[in-house]
């Protein structure tokens, strides 16, 4: 069964979604605007993000048959040589309700799923990247509204960083992300 009912639901569709994922064993940390929210930053997103462990195109496959199996619209890109994200699985519902699965961000490392966060959300247990991680995805993703939720999740959160380890999970995106990351804890966490 579908849970969305209308459009403006994806967060009941990230939840279908999750059903599949939790099906198959896949490993995820919902991102995006959901992980912004359960990190203090509330902001308003018509779509839901998250990363999964996918590893054999195999896997990809089956999981997307399962989804249009029920009745969602799929669609696979990959992402080419320059881009950051290896591949995103999109999902739409007969609302126009969407999810991106991203099948990896390079620099990202499997360790994220070990570090997500276990919240209940409407009923269901989901698994939301952890803030270090969520943190340094956003510094390497690098846009204005990224940056803005950098400063924002330093700001709300900063009692609770693990200032090495959100270091060192930046660093593996590249020495410019390291370098943005710690102009950014300078500035916002007065002096670092």
């Amino acid at each position: 069964f579908m849970r969305a009912t209308a459009s403006g639901q994806s967060a009941l569709l990230l939840l279908d979604v999750i059903d599949q994922l939790d099906k198959r064993s896949i490993s995820y940390a919902v991102i995006g605007a959901f992980a912004a929210s359960f990190h203090g930053l509330v902001r308003a997103s018509l779509d839901a993000d998250a990363v999964i462990s996918i590893r054999t195109s195999q896997e990809g496959s089956d999981l997307c048959r399962d989804l249009e199996g029920q009745g969602f619209k799929i669609e696979r890109r990959t992402g080419d040589v320059d881009d950051p994200i290896v591949a995103v699985i999109n999902i739409q519902d007969a609302f126009h309700n969407r999810v991106d699965l991203l099948t990896g961000i390079h620099g990202m490392t499997q360790e994220i799923f070990h570090r997500v966060e276990q919240v209940q959300f409407m009923g269901s247990s989901i698994k939301i990247a952890g803030l270090e991680d969520f943190i340094a995805m956003k510094v390497f993703a690098g846009s204005p509204k990224d940056i803005q939720d950098v400063i924002g999740a330093l700001q709300v959160s900063k009692e609770k960083i693990n200032r090495n380890l959100l270091e060192k999970l930046t660093s593996q995106y590249g020495s410019q992300c390291l370098e943005k990351l710690k102009t950014l804890l300078k500035e916002h966490l007065l002096g670092g």
